[in-house]
């Protein structure tokens, strides 16, 4: 079965490309981050942003490790995209959230939380060129988490249909605390998603 991050990774590199600028705005364990910065090359460059100094530290020592050098590590909130990033309002071609803790931490009370959420959201409207696209993976299985993603939904859905493509996937068959996947891609002027 193909998971939400892989079906996330397939959707986003049908957006981004060498030279892009692309920001993981819950850096986490830097895996992401990884993948972002060998779409992009080494032209390219991925913003990744946590708010755990503890992702940040992992998501550098996997670029290291991995001999990648086209990474801005950034210790902050991704709700203070706009303020962070203003020098790369309407350059970016993809922004993703992998919501939820940290993988792998012992301290799970440090989750993302709605209010902030809907702000970085509400962020990469500014941040996105104009065929950009945004990737949320939120997680219902933790505190709160079912209250994220029903606002990252309603988020979603109320993009301009005329503007944007969004779609949600979930295992439909499994426990309704799997993953959900939300993806938007404003449309190009063919309209279409590719």
């Amino acid at each position: 079965m193909i998971t939400a991050v892989r079906l996330a990774h397939i959707l986003m590199k049908e957006c981004i490309g060498t030279g892009d600028i692309v920001i993981d705005a819950t850096a986490g364990n830097g895996h992401d981050t990884l993948f972002f910065s060998e779409c992009v090359g080494d032209t390219g460059t991925v913003i990744a942003i946590d708010i755990q100094e503890e992702a940040i530290s992992s998501t550098r020592q996997v670029m290291e490790r991995h001999q990648r050098n086209n990474a801005r590590l950034i210790i902050g909130d991704h709700a203070d995209m706009n303020k962070l990033l203003k020098e790369f309002e309407g350059r970016i071609a993809g922004i993703s959230f992998n919501l939820g803790y940290l993988p792998g931490a012992n301290d799970h009370t440090i989750i993302t939380k709605t209010s902030s959420t809907i702000a970085a959201l509400n962020a990469c409207l500014n941040l996105l060129h104009e065929q950009g696209c945004i990737s949320a993976i939120a997680y219902r299985g933790h505190d709160h988490g079912l209250d994220e993603a029903h606002a990252v939904e309603q988020w979603m859905g109320a993009l301009p249909a005329h503007d944007w493509h969004v779609i949600s996937m979930s295992a439909i068959n499994q426990s309704t605390t799997s993953p959900i996947l939300f993806f938007a891609r404003r449309k190009t002027t063919q309209g279409s998603m590719t």
